[in-house]
């Protein structure tokens, strides 16, 4: 199996494909905006994990892609601002729509890129290869996907036939 089959093998189980854990797409399913918007304490909400996904899935995909960054400097705590304060329903799925699409894009751009662009340097301030950060995403995602679990668990709208007890 070549890199960029493994890469596409991670992405995969973080976006659509059940495996080890349940992936991006079946952890938010169902979820209302009342739901996604839920916090206990000082926790994220799903929606603020949300949030926060999408700007560093964004974010490393336009570099990756040799796109300008929006903001050179980051405050990593200000990516779960939820910058949905009215929190309807119908601003809740477009924001899920943005995540799936950016999750989808990726896919898109590993499997449309040359075997060697795995093995340069993924940005200037940086000299890891695009495979050690593409896999470090994943990592990310995988993490966030397990707390969204979580919430939801605690929430009490969690359906044990989804995968994960």
């Amino acid at each position: 199996m070549n890199l960029k089959a493994v890469l596409l093998e991670q992405m995969g189980a973080c976006y659509e494909q059940k495996n080890w854990f349940v992936p991006l797409n079946i952890a938010i399913d169902g979820l209302s905006a009342e739901q996604a918007s839920w916090k206990t304490g000082d926790s994220n909400s799903i929606w603020q994990i949300v949030n926060h996904l999408i700007f560093w899935n964004e974010r490393y995909l336009n570099r990756f892609k040799g796109l300008p960054l929006s903001q050179e400097e980051v405050n990593n705590n200000a990516t779960f601002d939820s910058t949905n304060p009215n929190e309807t329903n119908e601003e809740w799925q477009s924001v899920v729509l943005q995540l799936l699409r950016v999750m989808s894009d990726w896919a898109d751009a590993i499997k449309d890129c040359d075997e060697e662009k795995f093995h340069s340097a993924a940005y200037e301030e940086s000299d890891a290869p695009w495979s050690s950060v593409i896999a470090n995403i994943n990592i990310h995602n995988a993490y966030h996907i397990g707390q969204i679990v979580k919430i939801r668990k605690a929430q009490g709208v969690w359906d044990s036939k989804n995968g994960v007890n």
